[in-house]
């Protein structure tokens, strides 16, 4: 951390957690893949899916209402993941501080607190689960398809995402060490298992029947236990600097307030995800009705009969693909930010201002090389990439769309998220939730509805989103100025930070 080439360091450290988190993207859009393509089932399979909401019509539609469901239930598993994520955020800011300050027994008491805190949040989603589902699908949606199968994947994933939770806490304390090939051990078994299940749950597979969406919800379960397993026993199964005692995870007030005191902005940052596809859903569903009223008498019997999908599940599907998509793309991104957050939080720990930026600049430079690829990708490849979604051609065409349009800002978001990375790593991640807001909040959903109203289409929508990184990435330029005159220009100077 102190001493090898920051180039170097950034790419060996960062390529197992970009590796391992494309395949947990990859498994993301597997699951929209295979649910998209219930619609090819035998008839006894669907019947038995949709139990007494199925008839022929609907069958025709039923990879769309599918869509549909997993990408209303996305904003709960954002939220759920924004604290899981965001609080190990924490755990790792802390023990890559003390480590980088050689205060192991600190180190040690903060991977113990993060754990239990994990755990603790872990249990209220289980509770929102096994309480809420039913509740909030019927206020998301008025199809009863859409409801049912959003109730199955909701209540099976948020009831049980203990290993969500842990995996993802262990997974940041072995990056905090620089054990960044373990963390991509354990995203791969977890990504593997729920691959390989869903081809078995969702479409059946021998003596297993096809159980759609609610097979999809087993298969995301399944992969993510089995990396907390894996994750546990490398944890403490093999010698790491930091060595947790039953000690280390009695809750200690001030252990738990660094943890959030870097953690909390990073859940708040990116729990705005969350709010922003609630808001961009709302966009999305008041434009759909405006569409339905004016659209044709035959079109809107046919979507209050089930047999075609309304406009507004329609639109919230489509978005909810590209959102899937779009993560292959971000997650060498945020491969290399988690690899970074270390390299810089251990420099800005020993006060070391001219490795702090040389690796922050390489780092700005291979995320924007990366997304530059992406958007590229986007651009020419979209149809092709559509095609492998069973979906009907009117959600193709909207998703492909969506596609072509929000790339156009993608380096422009790789430039912002590098600056927000630095915000994490110099106890400053109120810049960076400053950031998220004004990116996904502040600017994005005002523009995005008013170029609704203005344009009276989908795609006055999909704009909203470039506008919003260039105005996000000036707004972030200038904080980082600050943030280098305050705290990194003087790092030289003083002594080690404790």
């Amino acid at each position: 951390m102190g001493t090898e080439p920051e180039g170097r360091l950034l790419l060996s450290l960062g390529w197992p957690i970009i590796v391992s988190m494309l395949v947990q993207a990859l498994y993301n859009v597997v699951d929209s893949v295979f649910v998209s393509r219930m619609k090819f089932l035998p008839t006894e399979a669907l019947q038995s899916i949709l139990g007494d909401l199925f008839t022929a019509d609907a069958a025709e539609h039923v990879g769309d209402k599918a869509i549909a469901a997993l990408s209303l239930v996305n904003p709960l598993q954002m939220l759920l993941i924004s604290v899981a994520v965001g609080t190990s955020v924490g755990i790792n800011s802390l023990i890559s501080r003390r480590l980088g300050a050689r205060r192991f027994e600190e180190a040690n008491r903060a991977a113990g607190n993060g754990l239990m805190i994990l755990l603790i949040s872990a249990a209220v989603f289980t509770a929102a689960g096994l309480t809420l589902s039913g509740a909030y699908m019927r206020w998301q949606s008025d199809d009863p398809v859409v409801q049912l199968m959003g109730i199955h994947y909701m209540s099976i994933c948020l009831s049980l995402c203990v290993g969500v939770f842990v995996a993802c806490g262990i997974e940041r304390i072995m990056t905090a060490q620089g054990k960044t090939i373990f963390a991509m051990f354990m995203q791969l078994s977890g990504a593997i298992v729920n691959i390989v299940l869903d081809r078995v749950f969702v479409l059946g597979w021998g003596p297993v029947p096809a159980m759609g969406v609610k097979g999809a919800a087993i298969a995301t379960v399944a992969g993510q236990f089995a990396s907390m397993i894996l994750a546990i026993v490398l944890l403490f199964g093999t010698k790491h600097e930091i060595r947790i005692r039953p000690a280390d995870c009695r809750l200690n007030r001030k252990t738990v307030y660094e943890i959030y005191r870097v953690g909390l902005p990073s859940i708040l940052m990116q729990a705005v995800g969350t709010v922003m596809m609630f808001g961009m859903n709302a966009i999305l569903s008041a434009l759909g009705a405006y569409q339905l009223s004016i659209a044709p008498a035959s079109v809107a019997e046919e979507i209050a009969q089930g047999s075609r999908i309304s406009f507004s599940d329609l639109y919230r599907g489509a978005f909810g693909t590209y959102f899937r998509l779009q993560s292959i793309i971000f997650m060498p991104v945020f491969g290399l930010t988690n690899a970074a957050m270390s390299i810089l939080g251990y420099n800005y720990g020993a006060r070391s201002r001219v490795r702090f930026m040389r690796a922050f600049k390489m780092l700005l430079i291979y995320c924007c090389v990366f997304m530059l690829f992406g958007t590229l990708v986007f651009q020419f490849f979209s149809g092709q990439i559509i095609q492998i979604f069973g979906v009907s051609v009117e959600m193709r065409d909207v998703t492909e769309r969506a596609l072509h349009i929000i790339s156009i800002g993608f380096v422009l978001a790789a430039a912002g998220i590098t600056f927000t990375t630095a915000f994490g790593a110099t106890d400053t991640s109120l810049y960076g939730a400053i950031t998220s807001l004004q990116r996904q909040l502040i600017v994005l959903l005002p523009v995005a509805a008013l170029l609704a109203w203005i344009t009276k289409d989908v795609d006055g929508i999909w704009w909203a989103f470039p506008i919003s990184e260039f105005i996000t990435l000036i707004a972030a330029g200038l904080l980082f100025k600050r943030l280098y005159r305050k705290k990194i220009k003087p790092l030289d100077e003083l002594p080690a930070i404790e």
